[in-house]
């Protein structure tokens, strides 16, 4: 059995290499995020686990998390606690290791910072304890690394969410979400699932400050890069037209 699951893992590693590791792992996590669908993002993660585990790298590790992230991200559509808590340990302990990397350590520290607003998220009483240590992860993230696309998306996302009176801020959301979007294009990476999801969530901030103009030309954006895009296509945009 040992010998089989050898030969499986070279075969899955082998595969990614010609599909273009970890560019065909993006790929993928796009297109799970377009669909919206847990079985696909579960996929992934097998994926990029026998990657890491066949040729064990900070890149590789690094790519398994972004993709455990986005599987976990969409645990909070439908509060699938269970699903979340299948793979937060094991995501939680890779970002640990991470976050003293210096290549990734302020985009792992940003990382585990959101981890921890999820686990709030489900389980409120742990604000008591986990609320300091996701604001000093993401302080600590932002001074590392400002112009990281993935460091700005979640310092908006934490202001989004966190209420007024414990420090959030929609207007602070705003302009990391604005900030984040322009980082991702200066880099090219605009087929990032992250960067769509910035796309959705810049046009719901704008239209909650009653800005549907800007909310609509936000998703048009989004919808001339991905027509597919169905949340906005079909969900957001006919609300401002």
């Amino acid at each position: 059995m040992k010998t089989n699951s050898r030969i499986f893992a070279l075969l899955i590693m082998i595969s990614l290499m010609a599909m273009g590791f970890p560019q065909d792992l993006k790929r993928a996590s796009y297109l799970a995020y377009l669909d919206q669908d847990k079985n696909s993002w579960k996929s992934n993660v097998a994926l990029a686990t026998k990657a890491y585990q066949s040729q064990p790298s900070t890149e590789s590790k690094f790519q398994l998390a972004l993709t455990e992230y986005g599987l976990l991200n969409l645990t909070m559509k439908d509060q699938d606690e269970k699903l979340f808590d299948a793979y937060v340990d094991g995501l939680e302990e890779r970002l640990e290791e991470l976050s003293k990397d210096k290549t990734h350590g302020a985009e792992a520290k940003a990382l585990l910072s959101s981890v921890y607003g999820f686990k709030i998220a489900y389980s409120p009483w742990k604000g008591m304890l986990l609320g300091s240590k996701s604001s000093d992860l993401l302080e600590a993230a932002l001074k590392s690394d400002p112009n990281s696309p993935i460091v700005q998306k979640m310092y908006a996302g934490n202001q989004y969410f966190t209420p007024e009176m414990w420090g959030g801020d929609k207007d602070k959301a705003l302009a990391a979400f604005l900030k984040s979007n322009q980082l991702f294009e200066q880099r090219n990476d605009t087929q990032n699932w992250m960067y769509l999801d910035n796309l959705a969530w810049t046009g719901l901030i704008y239209k909650e400050k009653g800005m549907k103009a800007e909310a609509k030309k936000v998703w048009e954006k989004a919808l001339a890069l991905e027509p597919n895009f169905e949340w906005i296509g079909k969900g957001l945009l006919p609300s401002v037209e």
